[in-house]
């Protein structure tokens, strides 16, 4: 493989939660019609790598997967749906319920990433026109979801970045460390300062 691939780093929830996200999908699509986020799988977007060359992905492979290692598994918890307003063309997702608890969790796995803040979704309808949103909100909206899930891997999905196949495919999937417990590592987190913590290797994989 010579060409230049696009990788996109997810955590993935369980099937059951996949199943249901694909539901309030298929109900989205049933009220304001088609749409292009319809079909993709329910995920939680975490860092894109565009125009990569696999060589230089297959050699930090071994390093992440052992980085990945210090961390426990996600425990996290949808609360029903919100939106991002993306001007004229707003997005409906599923919310996760943030705490201090995730919010430490997700710092930690951001030490190996480049990037900013981000907000953790799962989407429902990525950019779709007002006139869809305003019919599709007020059912989304009445939606009662909260349930807890656990998300054991971070996946990491590639695709041609030149080429007809525009579909990700899963390239990678590396375990967090199970025999960590969620709770236990992140409040421990909390009571230990900022300052007294031992650094991480502060190589992050931003891939120029």
């Amino acid at each position: 493989m010579t060409g230049y691939q696009d990788y996109l780093i997810v955590l993935s929830p369980p099937d059951s939660i996949k199943k249901k996200i694909k539901r309030y999908k298929d109900d989205s699509a049933a009220i304001i019609g088609e749409y292009d986020s319809h079909y993709s799988k329910g995920h939680i977007s975490i860092q894109q790598w565009p125009r990569k060359k696999p060589v230089w992905i297959d050699a930090m492979m071994p390093k992440l997967e052992r980085e990945l290692l210090s961390l426990p598994p996600l425990v996290v918890n949808i609360k029903g749906f919100d939106f991002f307003h993306h001007e004229d063309n707003p997005t409906i997702y599923a919310r996760m319920d943030q705490t201090a608890l995730t919010a430490i969790w997700y710092k930690q796995l951001k030490r190996f990433f480049s990037g900013g803040s981000f907000v953790p979704h799962i989407t429902i309808a990525r950019s779709i026109p007002a006139p869809a949103f305003k019919k599709l909100w007020p059912y989304l909206s009445k939606q009662e979801w909260n349930e807890e899930f656990k998300i054991d891997k971070l996946t990491i999905l590639r695709r041609d970045t030149i080429g007809h196949d525009k579909s990700y495919k899963i390239y990678r999937e590396l375990p967090f460390n199970r025999r960590l417990d969620f709770y236990n590592y992140t409040q421990s987190k909390v009571k230990t300062p900022v300052t007294t913590e031992k650094p991480v290797n502060t190589q992050q994989f931003s891939l120029f």
